[in-house]
């Protein structure tokens, strides 16, 4: 029996180590899953981390991103995570599904100096710099003055963006989106 003056002192209990498996990156085997249309509805949500199925749920985008990107590995992320939260098993070495594989398609494009935009693309951001390419929806009243700048303006950032990475756009309509080498040298 303590006093009401008697401090209790809870002792910290450190948590077993875990169980470790070991992983050949030479042995492999398939395991074939069906499981219901709403389950595979997340795990693709989740992998491409986009659809209707988030949209619809109140996730934490920056959880999202830092999801693998395949549907295997949002599986295997998820797998794991309950070996270790459930039974306290843990591989010695990260599965290869879940590994980083270089970032976005967008960042694999950039490292790689792969085209980002098609030359419509490009023809696109270049005429929406212009006030020429709203003049139709002003003269009929589906935008204001206000909402052109801020376009005009959204897409002089847009080009901006992609000059900064050193890819140029053209103002010429024939002429294709392409990398400055003059870093190269």
């Amino acid at each position: 029996m303590t006093s009401p003056n008697t401090t209790l002192i809870k002792e910290e209990v450190e948590a077993p180590e875990a169980t470790k498996l070991s992983i050949s990156k030479d042995e492999k085997d398939t395991i074939l899953i069906n499981v219901e249309t709403a389950v595979r509805d997340v795990v693709v949500a989740l992998a491409k981390k986009e659809g209707k199925v988030l949209e619809s749920l109140d996730i934490n985008e920056g959880k999202v991103s830092a999801l693998p990107t395949s549907y295997t590995g949002i599986l295997i992320h998820y797998f794991i995570k309950g070996l270790k939260d459930d039974f306290n098993i843990e591989f010695e070495e990260q599965p290869v599904s879940l590994r980083v594989r270089g970032g976005s398609m967008q960042d694999r494009k950039v490292s790689g100096k792969k085209r980002l935009l098609t030359k419509e693309e490009k023809n696109e951001i270049i005429a929406r710099m212009q006030m020429t390419y709203y003049e139709t929806d002003m003269m009929n009243g589906k935008m204001t003055i206000d909402e052109v700048m801020t376009n005009i303006k959204t897409a002089f950032e847009e080009k901006k963006a992609f000059e900064d990475m050193g890819y140029v756009l053209p103002t010429k309509k024939n002429e294709a989106p392409y990398w400055d080498n003059a870093d190269a040298i």
